[in-house]
């Protein structure tokens, strides 16, 4: 089962504190979403609210075509996996992946099929009588989202559920967690402060700031078309020049540049490193003077400075081939397309 998900007009405060503001947004049915944001934006508090576990000051929520807002965890078509799994220790996992069917009164004989079902989905097939402390870290995760998924939610809601897996680990799940979504085809709401996660998983990444939504899109969308500057600095690194914009052309440290449809005023070009690229490849820029490189296995990145001292400072991130020596200038160029301009006091 799985269900759309609507959002109008979302407020919520605690005291004096508006912990979200004005919050609108449309979930399809069997869409994979992320809330992605830095600590204290307001996404889990949004998950609170979907989940039940919070009702907002102001607005409404559907799941469907029936209103949640104001109805409890219980009573509401969705279930929560969070960073602490809450398995049972005493239970064996296919009675921990069961209790939610135990509890809505589901027969022994039923619950178990459903159970060893689920624990297949997850790939622990015949582990149903093993105990949570056999298991790895990942494994648990497994069994939580398999128990989450028992009592067959219309939404599935999970908060920072990778948080606490290694890198690796987290990298592995961040696969097999998407081949389950598509495989239950349930509508996941993914909350998560880690860009590369949100953009490994979400059909769809919405990013927040301060209560509010700054952007929603494709990872590919936000990533390379952000739509405000706190987006273009969250996702991943990023070179910020100051630019004047007259007439379609910015005059930057880099030389100019052009900027069509921008309207004329201070603004902040944009760059992302791995958008640097040699010299014949876009439109040239300024030569710069590398002042460090660093070999990251598939790239290079190289950390540069625009004239002789006390210039812009840039990051590129170039081909694994040779490593720039320290101190020689450098020719760069950037495509056109990779050109992203914000007014300088839009944040």
């Amino acid at each position: 089962m799985t269900a759309a998900v609507q959002i109008d007009n979302l407020n919520h405060w605690f005291g004096s504190f508006q912990a979200l503001k004005n919050i609108s947004l449309e979930i399809d049915s069997g869409e994979y979403v992320t809330l992605l944001g830095p600590s204290g934006c307001g996404k889990t508090t949004l998950l609170s609210v979907l989940g039940g576990f919070l009702k907002p000051t102001e607005g409404n929520v559907h799941i469907g075509a029936r209103d949640m807002t104001l109805l409890p965890p219980a009573d509401r078509p969705t279930t929560t996996v969070f960073q602490d799994y809450a398995l049972f220790p005493h239970m064996s996992l296919r009675d921990n992946v069961g209790f939610g069917l135990r509890m809505a009164g589901v027969d022994k004989l039923e619950r178990h099929r459903r159970a060893d079902e689920k624990l297949k989905m997850v790939g622990l097939v015949g582990d149903g009588s093993r105990r949570p402390h056999e298991l790895s870290g990942g494994q648990r995760q497994r069994v939580a989202l398999a128990r989450a998924l028992a009592v067959e939610p219309e939404v599935l809601l999970l908060d920072e559920p990778l948080g606490a897996l290694d890198l690796k680990l987290r990298r592995t799940m961040q696969d097999e967690l998407k081949v389950i979504q598509r495989q239950a085809g349930t509508t996941f709401v993914h909350v998560t402060h880690d860009q590369e996660e949100a953009m490994a998983l979400a059909d769809r990444i919405v990013v927040m700031n301060a209560g509010q939504i700054e952007d929603a899109g494709s990872p590919r969308q936000v990533y390379n078309q952000p739509a405000t500057l706190f987006t273009a600095n969250f996702m991943g690194e990023i070179n910020q020049i100051p630019a004047q914009i007259t007439n379609g052309q910015a005059s930057t440290e880099l030389g100019q540049l052009p900027a069509t449809g921008i309207p004329n005023g201070e603004a902040i070009l944009c760059i992302r490193p791995e958008a640097l690229c040699d010299e014949g490849k876009g439109l040239d820029l300024m030569p710069a003077k590398v002042t460090d490189a660093t070999f990251f296995g598939t790239y290079v990145r190289v950390l540069l400075i625009s004239g002789d001292a006390g210039g812009l400072t840039l990051s590129a991130h170039l081909p694994p081939g040779d490593i720039p020596p320290i101190g020689d200038f450098i020719q760069l160029s950037v495509p056109t397309k990779a050109l992203r301009f914000f007014p300088k006091y839009r944040t």
